[in-house]
């Protein structure tokens, strides 16, 4: 699989930052607009993730797109 390793480390710094908040997958799914499997996806690098969708994990975790994607 292409970007596998990137697609972990990504889905792990969304979980790491939404766990450190003490917001749940549901949470943050409603924050979003996106659906907590596709959450789940995203969390654990199964799931290709739009520019979109990034933006809006990320202000929704009071982040920047490049902290989440800082490899």
């Amino acid at each position: 699989m292409e970007n596998a390793r990137e697609k972990r480390r990504l889905g792990t710094k969304v979980r790491e930052l939404r766990t450190a908040q003490g917001i749940s997958q549901r949470q943050l799914a409603l924050m979003t607009g996106i659906s907590r499997s596709y959450l789940w996806k995203i969390e654990t690098g199964t799931a290709d993730i739009g520019i979109d969708v990034l933006i809006k994990i990320a202000r929704a975790l009071d982040t920047q797109v490049c902290e989440l994607i800082e490899f």
